[in-house]
């Protein structure tokens, strides 16, 4: 295939430098089996400017600089849409009260995707306008190898996103499961791949139309403007759901007392084994060789208050900067009902004898010390 477009080049530019006009060479190759856009793409490629021999015109070339600009505009696209999609589709699932779906499941999902929006789509802007600039200097770049190869592969993958969003909601809508949350996410892939679909559809048909042009810099600025809303209401809404920075802190610091806790409680049960009673203190169980107990709050550096209630049960107490009955923590055990705890001091009562312990442990998770 190549080497028939050479020959077609040649011929032209030979029947050209022989004095044959273009009108007579396009007839002539359409008479030879040639097609009307191969022959009209063969005569583009010289200029009509007169000369002793044909002159070509100037052909778009592929730098590695150029590939490096579309590859990461294109990837951080791919990044930022699948995303934007996913976040949405998991803040959908837990706004759902009958799948209570993130009761389960931990948010770090959506913390990676809301991370991963606010990192891509900055980049995809930026580079969209970087890109832009260089087209409008130089509109040939229009006619990129790379930037067509990596434009027609976004149409088809945004193409194919919309085909199966179709078939997906005909085939709900044939086993009659069309609830809201389906029908919202069926929406958000529609808006988001048409979005695409259209951008880029528009941008291949832009060739008379002028890069730096006033409709198509308005359109490019509508599109950006509503593109950034979205991403920053779907994070903002993430936010609102998974908690801030500053209380996420907080929890993984209970979560950190919760596990200091439940090491001291296990190691005062082992010295309760071996020495036949509990300790007054942690004193005797700091010392023993090889302990690597943590005593003190990871924050505030104040030592846990160990107290021995009875000869089989003693309580573990500290001061907690959040209330696990507002949301399952992350990073607490599988188990959290001996673990439930209130903001401010609160204690846990254990018993060191195994039967006994069962029962004490669920009984007295709730237990508070006092504000």
């Amino acid at each position: 295939m190549a080497s028939a477009t050479q020959d077609l080049d040649l011929f032209v530019r030979d029947a050209l430098a022989k004095g044959a006009s273009k009108e007579q060479i396009a007839a002539t190759l359409g008479g030879a089996g040639w097609s009307t856009e191969q022959v009209t793409r063969a005569l583009s490629a010289f200029s009509d400017v007169p000369f002793v021999v044909p002159v070509p015109k100037p052909r778009a070339t592929m730098s590695a600089r150029e590939a490096f600009f579309y590859l990461l505009m294109f990837a951080a696209l791919y990044m930022a849409a699948f995303h934007l999609c996913d976040l949405v589709f998991d803040l959908l699932d837990g706004a759902d009260s009958a799948a209570d779906a993130l009761a389960g499941r931990s948010r770090a999902d959506i913390r990676w995707s809301m991370a991963t929006l606010l990192i891509a789509f900055p980049v995809f802007l930026w580079m969209s306008r970087l890109v832009g600039r260089n087209v409008a200097r130089d509109p040939l770049q229009r006619l990129s190898p790379v930037r067509r190869w990596l434009t027609y592969l976004t149409l088809f993958l945004a193409a194919l996103a919309l085909i199966i969003d179709a078939i997906t909601l005909v085939s709900r809508f044939f086993g009659g499961d069309l609830r809201w949350v389906f029908l919202l996410k069926v929406l958000t892939v529609a808006a988001v791949a048409g979005a695409i679909f259209g951008h880029y559809l528009r941008d291949l048909r832009r060739g008379e139309e002028p890069a730096g042009s006033a409709s198509a810099d308005r359109f490019g600025g509508l599109l950006a403007a509503a593109s950034t809303l979205a991403v920053l209401g779907a994070v903002v809404w993430g936010v609102v759901v998974t908690g801030s920075p500053s209380e996420m802190r907080q929890i993984r610091i209970d979560a950190h007392r919760v596990k200091d806790i439940d090491e001291i409680v296990d190691a005062v049960r082992d010295h309760a084994k071996e020495a036949g009673s509990l300790p007054t203190s942690l004193d005797p169980i700091a010392a023993e060789p090889g302990s690597r107990l943590a005593l003190r709050d990871p924050e505030t550096a104040a030592p846990y208050e160990y107290v021995r209630v009875d000869d089989t049960h003693f309580r573990v107490c500290a001061r907690f900067a959040t209330d696990t009955a507002h949301a399952r923590p992350e990073g607490y055990p599988a188990e959290l009902t001996p673990w439930n705890h209130g903001a401010g001091q609160h204690c846990f009562t254990r018993s060191w004898k195994p039967k006994e312990s069962i029962n004490e442990e669920a009984a007295s998770g709730v237990e508070s010390a006092g504000p």
